[in-house]
């Protein structure tokens, strides 16, 4: 007797320390999409709806929709739930709202009642089971793609103060810099973007890249210059999401502005032709980008995702001459992070923004450093905030690496 209870107090400890383990990832409670508070107000409502919730409260102008539904689960000692979704709509700004959400879980319980079914639940409050949010937003994001005015990036909770778009904008600038001053940053910024070499050849458009969905990311094909050891022009592929040059300007102006309080062309400029040398303004979503960084006119192959050099994991998918095949071309559009090595490389396109200026910045996920510890969390950072910046005037990576070196 006494084994039998000490192994069910093993089982019961185990089982304890397994839903303690589980409840120490922070659920996501917060979502940002690219549209209308009032476009997401009417999708959340088909949402629930399609999901056979039952519709509990509705506030449009407060953003506000409470829905709920019992819920089986088929565990053992584990009794049926009803849960309550409550979701606020805010927006951030004309084009960019934050959805938030609490799912409140209640117990089915049996009354005692020997004559009938009687049930009572059990409020059990808030939930913070991370795996209940997170099935909530992939079913809302898959409901949500058709519609290309919707495009998610999930953030973590609390959501860091600097990963959002912020209050300034293009129009929170001087007016004397915005009628005499911005279109001539317009014009350099045009001279950046003329030396983004990958953009010859535009094969196709995509919204349905993984992890960019509804975001209009551009296939190139491009060449590059006679190559010393080749003999010949090597070709490239490459998925790039360049801003335009007003866009350009905007992320540079608001940079400025919110790191030294100034549009002063010594700013401005630098920090345009800093990115005409760094990048050309291009950011590389996914593929090959042949750069001849070490030795003039030897194209050497970099592979890219999420704006960072990312290393692949089977060498055999690598060139032994520098020269990627097409079947290796067309790996690297279609890897996925489980292909790359551990680490990825220093810098976030398009401003050479490094971890620690994204620590310095306030950033709060956990990327690793610059030297041995470069992990992949970077790339969903910079996949992150590069989107919240393509839906706004600011750009975080480029105010980041801006309070260092401007």
């Amino acid at each position: 007797m006494k084994n039998k209870s000490f192994l069910g107090l093993l089982l019961f400890s185990c089982i304890c320390l397994t839903a303690i383990a589980q409840e120490t990832t922070k659920p996501v409670k917060a979502i940002y999409v690219n549209a209308d508070q009032n476009i997401l107000f009417d999708k959340l409502i088909d949402f629930v709806q399609n999901n056979e919730y039952f519709i509990l409260s509705l506030d449009k102008q407060a953003g506000f929709i409470q829905a709920q539904k019992p819920v089986e689960i088929k565990k053992v000692f584990k009794p049926n739930e009803r849960r309550t979704l409550n979701f606020v709509i805010r927006p951030i700004n004309e084009n960019l709202s934050q959805i938030t959400l609490n799912i409140r879980c209640e117990e089915k319980h049996w009354g005692g009642s020997e004559s009938g079914h009687v049930y009572y639940y059990d409020d059990k409050g808030v939930s913070q089971n991370s795996d209940l949010y997170q099935n909530i937003w992939d079913e809302l994001k898959s409901a949500l793609v058709p519609y290309r005015q919707v495009i998610f990036t999930t953030v973590t909770t609390p959501a860091p103060t600097k990963a959002l778009p912020a209050e300034t904008t293009l129009n929170s600038l001087p007016k004397a810099f915005l009628k005499d001053g911005f279109p001539l940053l317009v014009e350099r910024c045009r001279t950046v973007l003329a030396s983004a070499y990958m953009t010859q050849k535009l094969l196709s458009e995509h919204t349905d890249i993984p992890g960019w969905e509804g975001y209009p990311v551009k296939l190139y094909e491009y060449y590059t210059g006679k190559d010393i050891k080749k003999g010949v022009a090597k070709r490239g592929l490459v998925y790039l999401l360049n801003p335009s040059a007003e866009q350009l300007a905007t992320w540079i102006a608001t940079t400025c502005w919110e790191v030294k309080q100034s549009t002063d062309t010594t700013y401005l400029y630098k920090l345009a032709e800093f990115i005409k040398r760094q990048s050309g303004a291009q950011f590389p979503v996914q593929g090959v980008v042949y750069e001849d960084m070490y030795t003039k006119n030897f194209y050497e192959p970099y592979i890219f995702k999420d704006g960072v050099t990312v290393y692949v994991a089977d060498s055999t998918k690598m060139p032994t001459d520098k020269h990627c095949t097409d079947e290796q071309l067309d790996f690297y559009l279609h890897m996925t992070n489980a292909d790359l090595k551990p680490n990825t490389g220093r810098y976030a396109r398009i401003c050479s923004t490094n971890r620690t200026q994204y620590y310095k910045n306030g950033g709060k996920t956990d990327v690793g450093d610059n030297d041995e510890h470069r992990n992949q969390s970077w790339l969903n950072v910079v996949r992150q905030l590069y989107q919240l910046a393509w839906l706004s005037d600011r750009n975080e990576l480029m105010i980041a690496w801006a309070k260092e070196q401007l």
